[in-house]
């Protein structure tokens, strides 16, 4: 096999693993979306009910506002969840964070509140990245589940940050959930992250295939991604991505 075939197959293995990654979010997600849309729907439901019940005008126009405001937010989920599933090719483009950001909460579906974790978002308004939108939702979707299943039973706070250093922007996702240990960080995450996307150092045991595309992502986009342990519990996964 010649060098450029072998790169070529290298390169459709990784896109085969970023679109099962992507298929595997959606597949975690698919629970918490049928329950979202029926809490969405309900209020709407009963408020229609109601407001036809008693031939109220007034109720009837209180009835439709709750209908455009339940339906705006269900189809802004929706929007994000289908260009998620469509996995559409996307140009490299330059983007804004707090955008990017943005539309990656709203793919998580949940507010994360329900579960007991106060979301907060410093992103500052000015930066912007140079990336396939698309694909660097699917990174920062990614550490954000992660970050909510490693919450779970802790509540507490998701913190997700952005700040310019040179040419990159560091956007972190910080939990204060259960945390891994140094050594796990140390001898198993983070040289698997430093590694290049076709090699595998050691066993790279426990990393999961959602970091194995994020890695993949990242290195794509002359990216890195690192993760560290918090003093005060859970971790951080700091991006450090190409600055427009």
């Amino acid at each position: 096999m010649s060098a450029n075939a072998s790169t070529a197959s290298v390169e459709q293995l990784q896109q085969q693993l970023v679109d099962c990654q992507r298929q595997a979010i959606l597949g975690s997600l698919s629970g918490t979306i049928a329950h979202e849309y029926n809490n969405l729907m309900m209020p709407v439901l009963e408020r229609a009910k109601d407001a036809v019940a008693r031939d109220d005008v007034a109720a009837m126009r209180k009835a439709l506002t709750i209908t455009v405001r339940q339906t705006e937010k269900a189809l802004r989920f929706t929007q994000q969840v289908l260009e998620l599933a469509r996995g559409d090719a996307l140009a490299m483009k330059v983007c804004r964070v707090a955008e990017l950001v943005d539309h990656a909460i709203v793919a998580t579906v949940r507010p994360f509140e329900k579960d007991g974790i106060r979301l907060e978002l410093h992103i500052p308004e000015g930066l912007h990245i140079r990336a396939q939108p698309l694909l660097f939702v699917q990174v920062l979707l990614n550490l954000l589940l992660n970050a909510r299943q490693s919450m779970k039973d802790y509540c507490g706070t998701l913190r997700v940050s952005a700040r310019a250093d040179g040419e990159v922007v560091v956007i972190a996702v910080s939990d204060t959930g259960r945390g891994m240990s140094l050594e796990m960080l140390n001898d198993v995450i983070n040289p698997f992250l430093a590694a290049e996307a076709n090699t595998r150092p050691g066993e790279g045991s426990g990393v999961g295939l959602g970091l194995t595309a994020c890695r993949t992502i990242a290195q794509q986009h002359g990216a890195t991604i690192r993760a560290r342990a918090n003093d005060g519990g859970g971790c951080t996964f700091a991006l450090r991505w190409p600055a427009v």
